[in-house]
């Protein structure tokens, strides 16, 4: 009743009622209202005897209307991709190659000569004259052309549906007030940064120790 056309909401359950919680909020919502379910790591490890370690909850995440509000959440690369940007400019800016030829590819391409080098291109060659132009191609040795992709032009790597980068609050933590399920700040801040814009209002109808509404305060949301 109250959520906004453009509004959404997260429900966060455990995996032993998330099914049935599911259907409920298909009912209400419609089940072309389901976005998402996300699967948080709550817990680094978990001992359950006789059975696989309990350790992650469940958020499922629905919206009212078809234009609900969306802003793309990015996590930073991890090393192990940050490696692949093994070429440095004189100014310092790390870059990979990437493939500009078409060959192989379905669709075909633009065939023709760039500075000595003739190949069938992925693009035609106003957009090669363009990349040239930026700085963003590279001349192999072996007189082939490859794309310069630089990292800092990347924004990193979209959120997925498993959120495992999100700690949860342990005995030592500022935050920790001693609430039973107390959610990380953290959580509450990645909900309502993707799902609403700044003077928007948040509603926590439970509120329990006050987690969604100091993230909501902290974004500048009404709350």
């Amino acid at each position: 009743r109250v959520l906004t056309d453009t509004g959404s909401i997260y429900l966060h359950c455990d995996p032993t009622a998330s099914h049935y919680l599911k259907i409920l909020m298909d009912t209400i919502f419609g089940a072309n209202g389901f976005r998402n379910e996300i699967v948080w790591k709550r817990t680094t490890a978990h001992n359950d005897p006789g059975r696989y370690g309990a350790n992650i909850d469940t958020i499922l995440y629905y919206s009212k209307g078809d234009n609900w509000t969306w802003n793309e959440i990015y996590l930073a690369h991890d090393e192990k991709y940050i490696a692949r940007f093994s070429h440095q400019d004189p100014d310092g800016r790390l870059w990979s190659d990437d493939n500009l030829s078409a060959k192989g590819l379905s669709g075909g391409g633009y065939e023709y000569e760039y500075k000595g080098c003739k190949s069938l291109w992925r693009c035609p060659i106003e957009t090669m004259q363009r990349l040239d132009a930026e700085g963003k191609l590279h001349f192999t040795n072996k007189g082939g052309i490859r794309l310069k992709r630089y990292l800092d032009e990347n924004e990193g790597t979209v959120l997925q549906a498993l959120w495992d980068d999100i700690s949860p609050i342990n005995s030592q933590a500022r935050e920790r007030l001693g609430y039973a399920t107390q959610k990380p700040e953290a959580l509450l801040e990645r909900i309502i940064q993707a799902s609403s814009n700044e003077g928007d209002i948040v509603l926590d109808p439970f509120c329990g120790c006050g987690t969604a509404v100091v993230a909501a305060q902290r974004l500048n949301r009404k709350w």
